[in-house]
């Protein structure tokens, strides 16, 4: 290579760069490689000229750096390119390829110039940050929670996609919109909560912690339970520590919130029923005085009203969150006869039981026999039951698709209407034959005592 003056200041400065250095002629003829290239890959200057250069390219990189390289040739413009080569000792390492063309005035390109940058080390950098984003992407997709980011100064927020599938929205990758436009997907009676915490956690002061619990309402109208926590986030390179806004996760906590309801349920529920037993075992020692001949009769009946008491209860029981379905069946008839027995007077006819068989399945002998149980219960201390003149009667017939149930009291005390208070007994059984036995309740308040009239489906008494 023949160097002009130019050329030369280029030669002596190009030596002393640490990068490594190469030229070529206006046709891409590599003629000129720097010391460090010499000293990098171990080649000579003979296998470096021409295209001896590329045997230190990796195999896998050169159909790119072929490529990239004509299409700068032909265009003229600057050329950029990343790929391995092999060092001297074997190894490859990741470089940065630039080159650019030197032109005269009319346009025409005299030379390129060029460098090979070692970028090894960013490039392991750019894998650890690759493998640790993956490994936390992995982490919240096992969480099933989603990333979110609000930006004070802009008042909008984003959503990765993990987030966007907890409010049933289409997207790819991430999705940016206004904050107002986000908080019309939650629940209308928590937004104001919503806001509230968020508020709070923007604060000057404040701790910048966020967590809040609210239902989101989803495209098709249903409604879901999320739990969102975050920290507030701050402007780079601020003295001051400007507040840019929060970003957190967000989950679905629908199960949860779910169990938890149930379990307060299920502990009012038995508050209720010890309550109970103590009002009916006192009901019963009353009921018993006034028929027993003496104590030994006495003791014998209320021993047996105790025990069908127990049975009734068993049967009433509730199942367990998560406890499996034991699949045994009974008869309606049977398990009206055991709800009742307590009440029933020794060689009476003050509760009379008629229908058709009919075959209750495990899971709604339990939501009926809690229902029956209550019924009872409210009849013991209030109506028919709670006198000795008087009567209940059920009666029950099948219909194409269900259970018709007649309950009527008679000879009670005189009613005035419908009562001005239910208590939580009452409420839960109307309750279970809306929603576990999907069926209707409807209650006749007369004057003689109370008409009932109950309506359950053959597809859930059979479950």
């Amino acid at each position: 290579m023949n160097f002009n003056h130019s050329e030369s200041q280029f030669a002596t400065l190009a030596e002393r760069l640490p990068q490594l250095v190469w030229s070529t002629r206006p046709d891409g003829f590599h003629d000129y490689f720097n010391r460090q290239w010499y000293d990098f890959t171990g080649l000579s200057p003979e296998q470096s000229v021409g295209s001896g250069w590329r045997s230190a390219v990796h195999t896998d990189d050169l159909k790119t750096v072929d490529w990239l390289w004509a299409v700068a040739l032909a265009a003229g413009e600057p050329y950029e390119v990343e790929y391995r080569i092999r060092s001297a000792s074997g190894a490859f390492s990741w470089v940065l390829s630039r080159g650019m063309p030197d032109r005269n005035e009319a346009g025409t390109v005299l030379r390129w110039f060029g460098t090979c940058t070692i970028i090894d080390a960013q490039k392991q950098a750019e894998a650890s940050l690759r493998g640790l984003e993956e490994q936390h992407r992995l982490a919240l997709d096992a969480a099933r929670l989603g990333t979110w980011r609000v930006e004070r100064e802009t008042g909008t927020v984003s959503w990765d996609e993990g987030c966007c599938a907890l409010f049933d929205i289409p997207a790819d990758g991430l999705r940016s919109l206004p904050i107002d436009e986000a908080f019309e997907r939650v629940h209308p009676d928590d937004r104001d909560a919503v806001r509230a915490r968020m508020e709070a956690a923007l604060a000057p002061g404040s701790n910048g912690v966020y967590e809040v619990e609210y239902r989101t309402v989803l495209q098709d109208g249903s409604v879901r339970w999320t739990r969102s926590n975050g920290r507030v986030i701050y402007v780079d390179d601020c003295p001051e520590r400007r507040v840019a806004g929060l970003s957190g996760v967000i989950g679905d906590v629908t199960h949860r919130r779910s169990v938890a309801e149930a379990q307060e349920l299920l502990m009012r529920e038995l508050s209720h029923r010890v309550k109970n037993l103590f009002a009916i075992a006192n009901g019963m020692v009353s009921m018993t005085a006034r028929t027993a001949k003496d104590t030994k009769e006495m003791a014998t009946a209320l021993r047996g009203r105790l025990s069908a008491l127990a049975r009734a209860h068993e049967l009433a029981q509730p199942l367990t969150v998560g406890a499996p379905s034991t699949g045994a069946r009974a008869s309606l008839s049977q398990l009206i006869d055991a709800v009742l027995a307590p009440y029933v007077e020794a060689g009476g006819s003050q509760v009379i039981a008629a229908g058709p068989p009919v075959s209750v399945g495990s899971n709604t002998t339990t939501s009926l026999a809690l229902v029956l149980h209550e019924l009872a219960t409210n009849a013991a201390k209030y109506g028919c039951l709670s006198r000795p003149e008087g009567h209940l009667t059920i009666r029950w017939t099948e219909t194409e698709t269900g259970v018709d149930l007649i309950w009527e009291e008679t000879g009670g005390p005189p009613l005035e209407g419908a009562p001005t208070f239910e208590g939580f007994g009452t409420q839960l059984a109307l309750r279970s034959v809306s929603g576990q036995l999907g069926g209707s309740l409807e209650r006749d308040w007369r004057p003689d005592g109370l008409h009932l009239h109950m309506i359950l489906p053959f597809d859930r008494l059979s479950l």
